[in-house]
């Protein structure tokens, strides 16, 4: 049997501007895990400036947000106000349940994503 272990130092990997059709506002990725089988977990770290937003999207599996810095806001379909997250602060994305996230207004934001399986499907921007 085969094992994998793969560390990703915190400064090897580059955290370009976030696609303009998926973001609003000034937003970075850094794909700190990519895919090792098909299919498979993948990790990002996403950056915020203050108002930066994901456009609403789906995932077809499972994934987990974690806060780490700054305040932030999630978004899920049949929540009437956005929900403010805090350093710590874990999410757990169900399938198929469209929502947005991003920085409040006044404060940057940091939150870790790492998504089990499946993919992303995206939309609208995000209500402001």
């Amino acid at each position: 049997m085969s094992r994998y272990f793969k560390v990703v130092p915190e400064g090897s990997v580059a955290s370009p501007a976030a696609s303009a059709d998926k973001f609003d506002g000034a937003v970075w990725q850094a794909e700190m895990l990519t895919r090792q089988r098909e299919d498979g977990l993948r990790g990002h770290r996403f950056a915020y400036a203050p108002g930066g937003r994901s456009h609403w999207h789906v995932h077809t599996g499972e994934q987990a947000l974690i806060a780490v810095s700054g305040r932030g806001l999630i978004q899920w379909e049949g929540l009437d106000e956005p929900r403010e997250l805090q350093p710590g602060d874990w999410v757990h994305v169900e399938p198929g349940v469209p929502h947005w996230h991003g920085a409040a207004d006044d404060s940057f934001f940091v939150h870790l994503a790492v998504t089990a399986t499946g993919e992303t499907e995206w939309g609208d921007p995000a209500g402001r």
